[in-house]
């Protein structure tokens, strides 16, 4: 061995380990930056409380009408002919309906309602009717703030109460997060960042950091709405 080879084998481990510190160091920072980012982005989503959502009822000169489900406010203005006045689905125009759509009532009784008590087949039911027809049809434009159940125990099926994702037409653009970075035009500084991503790509998967994957025909229900109806 030459003492050019010796050279290189003395470096090369310092270097590998220099790009895994550097490559680990970037990936940290980058999921903070995101991190803020995020947080900002939820702080700017439109907040309503149970008080606040009952002005929306789509009568006066507002015909907006806004109603909950699992702590999301969808805004159901585009359908007047089952929630404005005279419709079917009047009375669950500003409030929180999600024990109602649970047991496919439209009595008045079950708004703004906790979920103590429901079997695993109401929830289920609930889960179809929020995705299949509140998501599908209608824009979520906020988060209901003080809702009757712990939103958040729901995750699972709604997807994270604490990361609500709005409607284009509401969504908030945050400003660069204090501590972001802007891009870098420095070729060292993008091939420093390129290896880093290439570096955390071989790195085994419990350093990564967790993130949320996810994402709606009724059953049997004690109490019915009216027929064609969206629960």
């Amino acid at each position: 061995m030459t003492k050019a080879d010796d050279s290189r084998s003395g470096w090369l481990p310092a270097v590998a380990t220099f790009c895994i510190i550097g490559g680990w160091w970037w990936h940290s920072s980058s999921v903070q930056i995101r991190g803020q980012a995020s947080g900002e982005r939820q702080s700017l989503v439109p907040s309503y409380s149970l008080s606040e959502l009952r002005a929306f009822i789509g009568e006066g000169e507002d015909e907006t009408v806004l109603l909950a489900v699992w702590g999301r406010v969808f805004n159901v203005t585009s359908a007047p002919e089952f929630y404005a006045k005279g419709g079917g689905y009047h009375v669950f125009a500003g409030h929180d309906c999600t024990r109602a759509f649970a047991i496919s009532s439209t009595k008045d009784k079950w708004l703004d309602m906790n979920l103590e008590g429901l079997k695993p087949k109401k929830i289920k039911h609930l889960n179809e009717t929020y995705w299949g027809t509140y998501v599908e049809k209608y824009p979520i434009v906020g988060r209901l703030t003080d809702p009757p159940y712990d939103a958040s125990a729901y995750d699972e099926y709604a997807g994270p109460y604490s990361q609500i994702q709005v409607h284009e037409s509401v969504r908030p653009r945050p400003s660069q997060p204090t501590g972001a970075k802007r891009e870098s035009k420095c070729p060292v500084t993008r091939a420093a960042r390129a290896v880093g991503s290439a570096v955390m790509s071989l790195l085994p998967r419990q350093l990564a950091a967790p993130s949320w994957a996810g994402g709606g025909g009724a059953a049997p229900a004690e109490e019915t709405g009216p027929s064609g109806s969206e629960l």
